[in-house]
């Protein structure tokens, strides 16, 4: 898994706490890489709608918002189960994702 986020983003440090808080709601062992993403061509490069950005296996476990440009110092919107926007996936989601993707590597 990998965990992409910018500094100029607020909510960075708690997205990575309840990534760690979600992983052990579903029983998961994380293998975590933490990449700042420090600039817009690098923002580019890794197609980085926002901090934070999960991704497992290379794969946004949530989807960008259409038109959204790649830019290091933007902060990433997530909608929630009850519809609303936030900084953040709901954990629940986080550790649904988690779950779903171990089960796949297990599979295979």
């Amino acid at each position: 898994m990998t965990y992409l986020y910018s500094r100029a983003c607020p909510s960075h440090e708690e997205g990575l706490r309840r990534l760690h808080e979600a992983a052990g709601d579903a029983g998961v062992n994380l293998r975590l890489s933490l990449r700042e993403v420090l600039d817009d061509r690098e923002a580019e490069r890794r197609r980085f709608p926002g901090s934070p950005t999960y991704l497992i296996r290379g794969r946004d476990l949530a989807s960008p918002p259409e038109g959204v440009a790649f830019q290091a110092e933007a902060c990433r919107a997530y909608t929630l189960p009850d519809g609303r926007v936030g900084p953040l996936p709901d954990r629940a989601q986080l550790a649904d994702a988690l779950h779903r993707a171990a089960q796949r590597e297990r599979a295979a």
